[in-house]
């Protein structure tokens, strides 16, 4: 099993080969998940081990977009320390496309002058098109933002209980993704993998769909992303809040709000906002489900956050 550290900012570059230590600026929960990891990790392996992939960038929003120089440098640390490297996108509007293009293009050019391999994860269809028709070289990963299923905190735990229907308890833990339709729309050799959320109700794949190469994602999973970015509008005037894009501070490199449901007093799994994504974080039981898991796929890659990653 392969083990990748996914970073969002050039600056946390240093913590990846000491996943399991202290970071600078790290929040409670952050510190509190990364204990819990590691703990079951190492009850599950028997020691812990330095990652041999960084997967850099955003997977939630446009104006994390880091810029093409960034990315060299991230690429380089990669491989002087011997790893592996992906290139995490988000969905991307016209107003980033350019910056995307540019960096598509400089990985591409490593590829050619290095022979190496760099994979792009997409989250984002047209994002999908356009690296499949350009740069042909890059390997296509579809990210879990394009992996539709039942990600609902609040409801999600009921779907995995005992006297839940065998059948529904299947059907929820599927991803059309490896339907029929979606097989034929991806079936022309582009695609070198997937990337999964530890779903609370749990994962479920065939014999054969285990032969893929799969990334299954820990400590926080997505609830939910789109563009109206809560913390975005955090100073605007009420009457201006969520109209329109905010005007982009990076102000969710600030702020992370826990979200709370008075009605739903069950929930089993904390929920937290930053930036225009909402996350559930993994418990132990989810951590040490979503470990074993991986030891059941041919080509498996657990995949941590150093941080709530947007």
């Amino acid at each position: 099993m392969k083990f990748a550290v996914a970073v969002q900012s050039i600056r946390d570059l240093k913590f990846v080969k000491e996943p399991w230590a202290p970071i600078d600026s790290q929040n409670d929960i952050e510190a509190e998940l990364q204990t819990t990891f590691f703990r079951i990790w190492q009850d599950t392996f028997g020691e812990v081990i330095s990652p041999d992939r960084i997967i850099f960038g955003s997977e939630f929003c446009q104006y994390r977009l880091p810029a093409a120089r960034v990315v060299k440098k991230a690429l380089d640390y990669c491989w002087e320390n011997g790893m592996d490297f992906s290139f995490a996108t988000s969905y991307v509007h016209e107003e980033k496309f350019k910056q995307l293009a540019d960096i598509l293009s400089l990985l591409d050019e490593a590829i050619q002058e290095s022979e190496k391999r760099i994979e792009v994860i997409v989250n984002d269809w047209g994002v999908y098109y356009y690296t499949k028709q350009n740069f042909p070289r890059l390997d296509i990963i579809i990210g879990r933002l394009l992996n539709k299923s039942i990600r609902d905190p609040r409801v999600a735990h009921y779907y995995n209980e005992s006297n839940a229907p065998e059948e529904g308890k299947d059907f929820f833990k599927k991803t059309g993704l490896f339907s029929e339709p979606f097989r034929q729309f991806l079936n022309d050799g582009k695609v070198s993998g997937f990337e999964f959320d530890q779903l609370i109700q749990g994962n479920s794949l065939s014999e054969e769909e285990a032969k893929q190469t799969i990334g299954l994602h820990f400590p926080f999973g997505c609830v939910a992303s789109g563009s109206a970015c809560m913390v975005g509008f955090i100073d605007s005037d009420k009457a201006d809040k969520f109209r329109g894009d905010p005007e982009c501070k990076q102000q969710c490199q600030f702020y992370v709000f826990e979200l709370k449901n008075k009605r739903h007093l069950d929930m089993k799994n904390r929920v937290f906002q930053k930036g225009n994504t909402a996350f559930y974080s993994h418990d132990s039981g989810l951590v040490k489900t979503g470990l074993e898991s991986l030891q059941t796929i041919e080509n498996a890659r657990a995949v941590y956050s150093l941080r709530l990653p947007v």
